[in-house]
C-alpha cells in the first residue's frame, strides 16, 4: 500500500497536541491557549508585511452577475432561501468566482471583507511551491535534483538525509518521518523556534520511494531558500519576485515563528485578501503567464499539475483525489486541480470553464466543496 494514502487532518493534529502538555512547556501552553486556529489566527503571530504590486492589476466585473442556486441537503431550520443564504450557514465566510478573467460572484460574510487578509493555511504551500519554481528560474535556486545536504550541510551527518533532493523536498517524498496528524504537527504550527526543531526529525524510508504529507519538507525549503538570498527576506523575495509581477491589489504578510528568530511560517503562513489569492490560480490556468508577462515556466506549471507516481491517490477530507508534482491536488474526473487549506480553505480552478473559485470557511458546514465548485462551473 502506497505510504501517501491521506493528507491527514489538520484537527486531528491540534486535538492530539493536547497530549502533549508535560513535553514541551511554553509551547505546549501556546498550543493549548490558542487551540484549534480560525480565520483570525494571523493575530496570534509575529508577521512580516509583503508590499502590495507597485503595478496593481485590479480585477474587472463581468457585465452580469452569475446566478446559482443552493444545493439540497443543507436544511437547517428549513432550505436555505437563496445561495447566499445556504454558504453563510455553511461555514462561509468567503467565496470570489472568476470567470474569464473577470469577477462574477463576491461575497463576504462573518465580519470579513474584500481588504481582510485570510490565512491560507496549507494554501501557502501552493504559493511556497510557485515561489521556488520562480527561484530556480531566476536562478537563485539551483536545479531540484540537488542534494540537500549541500544546501544544508548541518543535516549531513543525520542518517538518510544525504539522499534527498530539493525536489523530494517538494513532492514529499524525501522520507522525513513527520506526523502531520500528530503532536509534531501542532508544535512545527505554534513554534516560536522553527530552525530550532526542522532539523530533528529522522529519515525513516529510502528518499523518492515513499509519501508522507508533512510540513516540515516545505520548511525546510525556507532553509535552502533563504540561505541563498544573501541576507534578504523570504517575504521580501517572494514580494518581488511573485507578488509584484502578478499585479497584488492589496497588502499581504507571512506569519513569523517570532520576531526575535524571524523565520517565514514557508508551510501555512501567508495571508493576504481573497481576490489577491485567486491571483495564483489565474497564474496557473494561463500556464504561468500573467498580466502579459511570463512569471513560471510553462514547463514549470506543467510539471506542477502533473499526477505523482509516488502519491498517487491521497484520501483527504475532500476524498479520493490525486496529487499534483508540486503542492496541488488534482480532482479524480482530470476537470479541475485545487490548493488547499485547513477547515476548507480552496483556490479551486476549472481549466475548461476559465473559471477560479475561492472560498475561505471556518469549517467545511458538510459541504462537498470540489463537486460543488465543478458543478457551479458548468453554470457559467
Amino acid at each position: 500500500m502506497k505510504a501517501a494514502t491521506s493528507q491527514r487532518v489538520a484537527g486531528h493534529a491540534f486535538a492530539l497536541s493536547l497530549l502533549g502538555l508535560a513535553s514541551n512547556g511554553c509551547l505546549a501552553a501556546r498550543i493549548v491557549y490558542y487551540n484549534t486556529p480560525t480565520l483570525a489566527v494571523a493575530e496570534h503571530f509575529d508577521s512580516r508585511l509583503v508590499r502590495a504590486s507597485r503595478r496593481p492589476v485590479p480585477f474587472a466585473r463581468a457585465a452580469r452577475e452569475a446566478v446559482f442556486s443552493q444545493p439540497g441537503g443543507t436544511k437547517r431550520n428549513g432550505p436555505p432561501a437563496s445561495f447566499d443564504e445556504f454558504l453563510e450557514h455553511a461555514q462561509t465566510r468567503v467565496l470570489l468566482v472568476l470567470h474569464d478573467d473577470r469577477v462574477v460572484y463576491e461575497r463576504y460574510f462573518g465580519g470579513v471583507t474584500a481588504t481582510t487578509q485570510l490565512p491560507g493555511f496549507s494554501i501557502t504551500k501552493s504559493f511556497a511551491a510557485a515561489l521556488v519554481g520562480r527561484a530556480v528560474s531566476q536562478g537563485v535556486l539551483p536545479a531540484l535534483d540537488q542534494p540537500l545536504v549541500q544546501a544544508i550541510p548541518e543535516l549531513r551527518p543525520r542518517h538518510g538525509y544525504s539522499g534527498i533532493t530539493l525536489e523530494q523536498l517538494l513532492r514529499m517524498t524525501s522520507g522525513i518521518g513527520f506526523d502531520e496528524a500528530s503532536l509534531a504537527g501542532a508544535m512545527l504550527y505554534y513554534s516560536t523556534d522553527l530552525r530550532g526543531l526542522i532539523y530533528s526529525y529522522d529519515v525513516n524510508w529510502p528518499a523518492g520511494r515513499h509519501y508522507l504529507y508533512g510540513s516540515v519538507n516545505i520548511q525546510l525549503l525556507w532553509d535552502v531558500l533563504h540561505r541563498r538570498l544573501g541576507g534578504e527576506t523570504v517575504a521580501h523575495y517572494f514580494q518581488r519576485a511573485l507578488w509584484d509581477p502578478i499585479g497584488a491589489q492589496d497588502p499581504a504578510s507571512w506569519s513569523l515563528d517570532s520576531n526575535k528568530n524571524g523565520v517565514e511560517k514557508f508551510f501555512a503562513g501567508f495571508n493576504a485578501t481573497a481576490r489577491d489569492q485567486a491571483r495564483l490560480g489565474l497564474l496557473f490556468l494561463h500556464g504561468g503567464t500573467l498580466n502579459g508577462r511570463e512569471i513560471l515556466p510553462h514547463t514549470w506549471v506543467e510539471r506542477a499539475l502533473t499526477p505523482d507516481p509516488v502519491a498517487g491517490w491521497v484520501h483527504t477530507t475532500d476524498g479520493w483525489v490525486g496529487r499534483g508534482m508540486y503542492q496541488w491536488f488534482l480532482t479524480p474526473n482530470g476537470r479541475g486541480y485545487f490548493a488547499k487549506g485547513y477547515e476548507g480553505q480552496y483556490i479551486f480552478v476549472v481549466p475548461d470553464r476559465h473559471a477560479v473559485f475561492v472560498r475561505f470557511g471556518e469549517g467545511y458546514g458538510g459541504i462537498d466543496w470540489t463537486t460543488l465548485f465543478l458543478r457551479l462551473a458548468d453554470t457559467l
